[in-house]
């Protein structure tokens, strides 16, 4: 209990923070690495003779598109289609599946999917050895290559793992444009040798200027996933069969029920308070977060997607511009 009051009291400090990336680390994500241990994520692991039969039942994505060397990104809902948390899911060795998930949400989903196991062979816990380390930046893969650590192919939330070893590799472009994420029991060997050690907050600023919306941050359960681009970030198979869920999933894919999504904005100024309101004549949106880039400000905003469309301005609480650039994806 006091992990989790701990780490619910970060994500709800995470929300009122605006964001710095200094120049340098901006040029070292532009011609080097940075290298961040994501203390935000936990690991999970699952296993059993049923458990991907399992799993297609409960997430939103198609279990067949999981492959020893692919990984997805996928969510859990409840009944109503609201969120319990989102998720990436990779192959493990020996049949388990190594899994992905903010700090604040581990807990319940593990609650969850020992509640509606009854009937499979499902071993699901949090494995508080393994850590997730995000490399970001052109230069991440000779990191890997001067750990003997295996490259994934390129493209998103491709994976390999070191034979024997708790160890794994995902493509996953978070705070620039080539990144990697690392899963391991040997975190500290790692993070001691790394020549550009940088905080969570500088992951977070470099994420919110590339217009990458987190759970728990730039939305939440109050929010419908396809509200949240779970569509433009692959999180949703409308093709699989029945998931927990699922109908009012599809009924607001079908029946045009999307009236708003997470766009990329850019500000006049930092908003003083987050999140901050988005008006035309009446306020309409939200911006979630925001971050400093140079003299730039960039946030990501909830908005009416027949407002952006309409190329309606914009404006802060301070009566400031907001520019929609483009919606949130991967």
């Amino acid at each position: 209990m006091l992990r989790r009051l701990r780490s619910s009291h970060l994500t709800a400090m995470l929300r009122t923070m605006m964001f710095k990336l200094s120049k340098e680390e901006s040029t070292t994500l532009q011609h080097g690495y940075l290298t961040c241990l994501r203390d935000e994520y936990t690991i999970i692991k699952a296993s059993g003779a049923t458990v991907l039969d399992y799993l297609q039942g409960q997430i939103t994505q198609d279990m067949h598109q999981l492959t020893e060397n692919h990984g997805i990104y996928t969510a859990i809902l409840t009944p109503q289609g609201k969120l319990v948390s989102d998720l990436y899911i990779i192959s493990g060795h020996n049949r388990e599946l190594i899994i992905i998930v903010r700090k604040d949400y581990a807990e319940a989903l593990v609650g969850r999917l020992r509640q509606f196991s009854l009937g499979h062979e499902l071993r699901v816990g949090i494995v508080d050895s393994l850590k997730l380390i995000s490399i970001q930046g052109v230069g991440c893969d000779g990191l890997l290559e001067r750990h003997d650590l295996p490259l994934p192919a390129e493209g998103r939330l491709s994976t390999n793992s070191v034979a024997g070893s708790e160890t794994f590799t995902i493509r996953m472009a978070e705070a620039a444009d080539s990144g990697v994420w690392i899963v391991t029991d040997d975190a500290a060997s790692l993070t001691t040798q790394a020549e550009t050690m940088v905080g969570e907050p500088t992951i977070h600023a470099a994420r919110i200027i590339r217009g990458i919306p987190v759970y728990g941050i730039d939305w939440n359960e109050k929010i419908f996933p396809l509200n949240a681009n779970l569509v433009e970030f692959e999180g949703i198979s409308f093709e699989k069969g029945c998931y927990v869920g699922q109908e009012v999933t599809s009924r607001m894919q079908w029946r045009g029920g999307i009236k708003k999504r997470l766009f990329r904005v850019q500000l006049e100024t930092l908003p003083t308070t987050l999140p901050c309101s988005v008006s035309t004549t009446v306020e309409i949106g939200r911006v979630t977060s925001a971050a400093l880039n140079g003299d730039e400000v960039f946030g990501i905003a909830h908005l009416p997607i027949e407002i952006v469309e309409s190329r309606t301005p914009l404006i802060d609480p301070e009566g400031d511009s907001v520019q929609v650039i483009g919606a949130c994806r991967a």
